[in-house]
C-alpha cells in the first residue's frame, strides 16, 4: 500500500479545481541547447472548424504511418513498451495490461488528439531555418492531412495544441527573426502575438518549460514559456478571437484544470502554486510551498499529478485532487506522472545518483516503471517504458 498524506491542509482559502491538457514535451527542435528542450508536442486532427483547405500530399520527410489491427477503444494511450523500439497506440482501459491497437512508424513525436487521430510537427531540417508543418493522421483510415505549413525550424517551432472539440488549433512558429503564436479557427490561420527570437542559452529543467493548451471548456488557450525575452511569457487568450484575457511577465510549469477554465501555474524560482480563474483572477492554489514540476491533469475527475524534488534532490509524485479534499505525496522515489485513464497513473522509478550522473544531476531513472491505482492506492510493475499521451484529453471526458 502507498500511504497518501491528507492534502486538505494544502488547499488555500476559496474553491479551486484541477487541471489538464497536454503537457508539451521536448522534440527534435533545437536552439537553446542542453538537456530538456520543450518540444513541440503533437495533438490535432482535422475536425469541425479548422478543416484545413486542400493541400498537396505530405512530403516524405514529414510522414508518419500507422498499421492497425484493432478498433478504437474507450481509453487509449500512445506508448513506448519496454524491449521495443516501436511506438504503439494501445487500449489502456486496463492500464496494467495495455492492448496494442496500432503500430506507428516515423521520425516524429506524435500527439493523440482523438480515438483515431494523431498529429505532429515536422521540419525538413530541425534546428535550422526551413519548411515546417503540422500534419495529422487518421490511424485507422490511413489518411494524412497537412494542417498548417510555414518557414520555421528553430526552438519551440511547432509546439501546438487542439481545443477539446478540435475546432481550433494553436501553434508556434519560430525562426531567426521572431516567435509567433498562431490560432487556426473559423477565421483562418492568424498570428495573435509575436515575441523576439529566442536567444541561445542553456536550459534549466527545474525552472524552464513551455506549455500550450486549451482549457477544458474550450473558451481559452494559454501559452506559458520561459524562453523568449520581453513580452508576457504567460498569456491566456480567448479562443473565439485570440484576444488577451490575462497576461503576466513570467510563468512556468502550467496546466489547465480538468474541468472548466482554470489555469494552474507557478513562476520561475518560486514555490507558490497559483490558479487563474476567469471570474476571480489569480490566487494561491496550494498553501504548502512547493516548486512543482510538469503538472498533468486527468480527463474530468479533478485530479492533478506533479513531481516535487525533496531537499536531497530526489523526486516524489504528488496528487492534488477535488479542490484539495484528496491527494498527498505518493510513496517511493518516483517522477514523470502521466494519467492513462481516470484511475491509473503511470510513474517512473528513480534512485539517487552516484558518480555515473551528469553535472548537477541528483537522481536517475532505474528503468523500472509502475502503474499507480487511485482506487486501491497501490502500484503495480508495468511493461510500459514511457507515455506520450492519452485519450480522452482534458475537456473530452
Amino acid at each position: 500500500m502507498l500511504a497518501l498524506v491528507s492534502m486538505a491542509v494544502l488547499a488555500a482559502c476559496g474553491s479551486t479545481t484541477s487541471l489538464a491538457v497536454n503537457h508539451p514535451s521536448p522534440s527534435p527542435s533545437a536552439s537553446p541547447s542542453p538537456s530538456t528542450s520543450p518540444s513541440p508536442s503533437p495533438s490535432p486532427s482535422p475536425s469541425p472548424s479548422p478543416s484545413p483547405s486542400p493541400t498537396p500530399a505530405v512530403p516524405t520527410w514529414a510522414q508518419m504511418t500507422a498499421k492497425c489491427s484493432g478498433l478504437p477503444a474507450a481509453h487509449e494511450a500512445l506508448l513506448e513498451m519496454k524491449g521495443s523500439t516501436s511506438l504503439i497506440l494501445a487500449d489502456v482501459t486496463d492500464a496494467n495490461h495495455p492492448k496494442q491497437l496500432c503500430t506507428l512508424s516515423g521520425a516524429w513525436s506524435p500527439r493523440l488528439v482523438t480515438q483515431r487521430m494523431i498529429s505532429w510537427w515536422a521540419s525538413e531540417n530541425p534546428g535550422q531555418a526551413g519548411p515546417s508543418m503540422l500534419v495529422s493522421l487518421d490511424m485507422f483510415a490511413g489518411v494524412s492531412t497537412v494542417v498548417a505549413r510555414w518557414q520555421g525550424g528553430l526552438f519551440l517551432d511547432g509546439l501546438h495544441a487542439w481545443s477539446p472539440d478540435e475546432s481550433s488549433i494553436a501553434y508556434i512558429s519560430s525562426d531567426a527573426s521572431a516567435v509567433k503564436l498562431h490560432l487556426i479557427s473559423g477565421g483562418g490561420d492568424r498570428v495573435v502575438t509575436t515575441f523576439a527570437a529566442i536567444p541561445g542559452r542553456g536550459v534549466n529543467p527545474a525552472e524552464d518549460d513551455a506549455y500550450l493548451g486549451f482549457s477544458a471548456d474550450g473558451s481559452y488557450f494559454a501559452l506559458v514559456q520561459t524562453f523568449t525575452s520581453g513580452g508576457q511569457q504567460l498569456q491566456i487568450r480567448r479562443t473565439k478571437d485570440g484576444t488577451l484575457a490575462y497576461g503576466q511577465a513570467t510563468g512556468t510549469m502550467a496546466t489547465w484544470a480538468s474541468t472548466g477554465g482554470r489555469l494552474y501555474f507557478r513562476e520561475p524560482s518560486a514555490t507558490t502554486i497559483k490558479v487563474w480563474d476567469p471570474a476571480a483572477g489569480v490566487s494561491t492554489l496550494i498553501a504548502l510551498p512547493q516548486s512543482w514540476l510538469h503538472p498533468v491533469s486527468d480527463a474530468g475527475d479533478d485530479n492533478v499529478a506533479y513531481t516535487v524534488s525533496d531537499t536531497s534532490g530526489l523526486p516524489h509524485v504528488w496528487l492534488y485532487g477535488h479542490g484539495g479534499r484528496s491527494g498527498g505525496q505518493l510513496g517511493n522515489i518516483r517522477s514523470t506522472p502521466a494519467f492513462l485513464n481516470a484511475t491509473s497513473l503511470f510513474l517512473v522509478e528513480e534512485v539517487a545518483c552516484t558518480a555515473d550522473c551528469g553535472l548537477g544531476q541528483q537522481s536517475k531513472a532505474t528503468g523500472n516503471t509502475f502503474v499507480f491505482s487511485l482506487a486501491t492506492q497501490t502500484e503495480t510493475a508495468s511493461s510500459i517504458a514511457s507515455v506520450l499521451g492519452s485519450w480522452p484529453r482534458v475537456g473530452q471526458a
